[in-house]
């Protein structure tokens, strides 16, 4: 177990005298305000973890995304995800940028499902840190089979998730940037699912005017086979990590040409989706060329 399991611990125990926000996720609570204390705190942790030459390729395509949504248009990341810690790592990177900064970072609102908010993880004290958007997420009310508790579950979700959209869609038109992981959960080399797009991701295409892909290379928490979001921490260790950002697109034109060659027969939705997948792939493919020569260097 490396140093900065114990660096981490130390950080966490800070966190937790710092949140005193109402973090009881309801329909009139779902907008969740960051502490900017605590990004610091987290941010100088990733500043010792991550290896030199870590980086982003392309940080002036967010700088376009950022002008776009300061101009009052819609502004969409779609962000590949294999740690609970890519968020922190994103949002430090944007501030450490020349060409981004702080009010970058800041514009930044993650659409994070509710298990992250839940004080039984550790977790929860990095996400409490940051603004954010909480949902009850798809795949939570999916996996429950017996009716009468998804049933029950629904009467829960729904209210949460309508209020959840409309914080989105005002806050989209007010100068910030959402950010949305499309597999809705961090990627598990033991779980090919993990990375499979949801559905809901459609919905999001038709409602931003600009797309952004991000891709990350390298992790400094991998998740833990266990799945215990708490066991992952013990895992942290350094690493290069690059964060990749698309050009600009637009999400209606992206949307219609991959809609054009859905194959007959397919959803054209969840052909959509698994698109988003694969640029994101691409994305991943191209730039992990790259780390691992630097890597090897």
């Amino acid at each position: 177990m490396s140093d900065y399991y114990n660096q981490l611990k130390t950080v966490f125990s800070i966190l937790q005298t710092k949140l005193d926000g109402d973090y009881e996720i309801r329909p009139d609570n779902v907008y969740q305000e960051g502490n900017h204390e605590c990004q610091a705190l987290i941010g100088s942790l990733v500043d010792k973890i991550v290896l030199p030459g870590s980086r982003i390729i392309g940080s002036e395509n967010i700088r376009d995304l950022y002008e776009r949504s300061r101009q009052g248009e819609s502004c969409l990341l779609l962000v590949e995800h294999y740690s609970n810690f890519d968020y922190p790592v994103i949002f430090r990177f944007l501030e450490n940028d020349p060409l981004l900064g702080q009010d970058v970072a800041r514009s930044l609102i993650p659409i994070q499902g509710m298990k992250l908010s839940d004080e039984e993880w550790v977790t929860s004290a990095f996400t409490h840190s940051y603004a954010t958007i909480v949902i009850y997420p798809s795949r939570s009310i999916d996996n429950v089979k017996d009716p009468d508790k998804k049933a029950e579950i629904r009467k829960v979700s729904t209210p949460i998730n309508h209020a959840a959209m409309r914080e989105l869609t005002d806050r989209k038109y007010h100068g910030q940037m959402i950010l949305v992981f499309p597999s809705g959960t961090r990627y598990r080399p033991w779980d090919p699912e993990s990375k499979k797009g949801v559905r809901e991701i459609f919905t999001y295409l038709k409602s931003f005017e600009n797309i952004l892909f991000l891709g990350i290379n390298g992790n400094i928490m991998k998740p833990h086979q266990s799945d215990d979001m708490n066991a992952d921490i013990k895992a942290i260790e350094e690493d290069l990590i690059i964060l990749t950002a698309s050009p600009v697109i637009k999400g209606k034109e992206f949307r219609k040409e991959v809609i054009a060659k859905t194959p007959e027969g397919e959803d054209s939705k969840q052909f959509v989706v698994d698109q988003v997948m694969a640029e994101l792939d691409r994305i991943h493919r191209n730039t992990e060329k790259i780390r691992e020569k630097e890597l090897a260097g």
